[in-house]
């Protein structure tokens, strides 16, 4: 059994250098996620703009925009993450 720790510690080492290496990389399944995370921000987006217009009470309706703004700045955050 003491033989195989090795073995192991370097399979791990092995793993976190191809980890590294492919850090940039994006797989398939990932840049499906993130096609998927995006269009969940802009439909919360889209949800908190036609509830903030529909929406008679002031502050209740500066909080649904605040709400639709950081969905926005969500959205942005992982559009930036994917052109860099």
């Amino acid at each position: 059994m003491p033989m195989q720790q090795p073995n192991q510690q370097q399979n791990q080492q092995q793993q976190n250098q191809n980890m590294t290496a492919d850090r940039n990389t994006v797989s398939d399944k990932e840049l499906h996620y993130l096609k998927d995370f995006l269009s969940w921000e802009l439909l919360a987006v889209k949800k908190c703009k036609d509830a903030a217009d529909a929406c008679t009470d002031p502050a209740i309706r500066q909080m649904i925009e605040q709400t639709g703004q950081k969905h926005v700045a969500h959205y942005e955050s992982l559009l930036a993450e994917l052109h860099a």
